[in-house]
């Protein structure tokens, strides 16, 4: 069985042979130093995104044994943008506080421009076993960082037309990407919309079937490959709405603030469960605890199928290679059926 048999079978919760491990994103600087080399970017100017090449994303995949090579689309947000180290990138508060501001500031890169699509077609002309995930977000984080938080919350009550033009135009965006990608071959979509902190969902369950579920369902529509749905944060009240919107995969059940093995006993005959080794073990844990977290994830999580090891949230540039090295082996040393 192949990668990419594996993340397909996975996502359906039929029987593999193996517990796949997938990643949708590995830092550029940890990628190189597990390499041993610089490896060279490709850029997507319009989105102001960098990737890892194909040939180094597949040498990455092959060394940690992942099964997946990874593109992204991501639209641009209006936001201050505080530079952090490596290849991290943080957003401060969102620029767009008015409906004067919206129309001065907010245009996005033309959906159906061929060049956009150019760097991601070696990714599926050469992904030999590997599936591609293609990430990229519905609409709502893109708003939720242009707007602002507080503002974005107050609009709720007092500037609802604001959010109906800026979800609007990020979420007819991703529509037109959406189709796009999966007319190319990609084959997973996951998205990366995050919907709460640590004590639960950013608004009610009532606000978030009004102001979210409706807009992104007008890009759902387009992805006709399996989805796997990211967010942080605890979800329990907002899951039954996620699920309903057709999801096959959900990461990371975050390790902060859930407990993913009473999650998979809840809900993993509905969705596959995608998690969740702790981002503060593999950037400050040994290589001893990082080998013993996954080889308990799996050991907890892989009966009945439906699971694939993934990071807590994502895999930054300040973890130790060593630990992701300690994760790969445990997933070679457990991960079979």
């Amino acid at each position: 069985m192949i990668s990419r048999e594996r993340v397909l079978l996975a996502l359906d919760r039929k029987a593999i042979d193996r517990v796949p491990y997938v990643e949708t994103t590995i830092g550029i600087g940890v990628g190189e130093k597990l390499l041993n080399r610089k490896t060279p970017l490709v850029s997507i100017p319009q989105l102001g995104l960098n990737l890892r090449n194909v040939e180094d994303e597949k040498a990455l995949s092959r060394l940690l044994h992942r099964n997946n090579i990874s593109v992204r689309l991501l639209a641009p947000t209006f936001s201050e943008k505080p530079k952090g180290s490596g290849s991290q990138s943080f957003a401060g508060d969102g620029l767009i506080k008015s409906m004067d501001d919206f129309h001065k500031r907010f245009s996005l890169p033309d959906p159906e421009d061929p060049s956009i699509y150019e760097p991601i077609k070696p990714f599926i002309e050469r992904k030999e076993e590997f599936a591609v995930i293609c990430s990229t977000r519905l609409g709502f984080l893109s708003t939720l960082l242009s707007i602002g938080f507080q503002t974005y919350m107050e609009s709720i009550y007092l500037n609802p037309e604001l959010i109906d033009a800026v979800m609007s135009g990020y979420v007819d965006w991703s529509a037109r990407v959406l189709r796009r990608v999966c007319d190319m071959g990609v084959d997973v979509v996951a998205t990366t919309d995050d919907f709460a902190f640590r004590t639960g969902p950013f608004m009610s369950p009532d606000t978030f079937r009004k102001w979210v579920v409706p807009y992104h369902l007008r890009a759902i529509r387009e992805i006709r490959v399996p989805w796997i749905l990211h967010t942080d944060g605890k979800i329990h009240p907002i899951v039954e709405g996620l699920l309903k919107m057709g999801i096959r995969g959900i990461h990371p059940i975050d390790p902060n603030c859930m407990d993913i093995r009473a999650f998979k006993k809840e809900y993993g005959k509905r969705v596959c469960i995608l998690g969740n080794v702790n981002v503060n073990t593999l950037s400050m844990g040994t290589f001893e605890e990082t080998y013993g977290e996954v080889r308990d994830l799996i050991r907890d999580l892989a009966p009945g199928y439906g699971y694939m090891v993934s990071s807590g949230n994502s895999v930054p540039d300040y973890a130790k290679p060593e630990n992701m090295l300690a994760l790969a082996r445990a997933v070679e040393d457990f991960g079979k059926y």
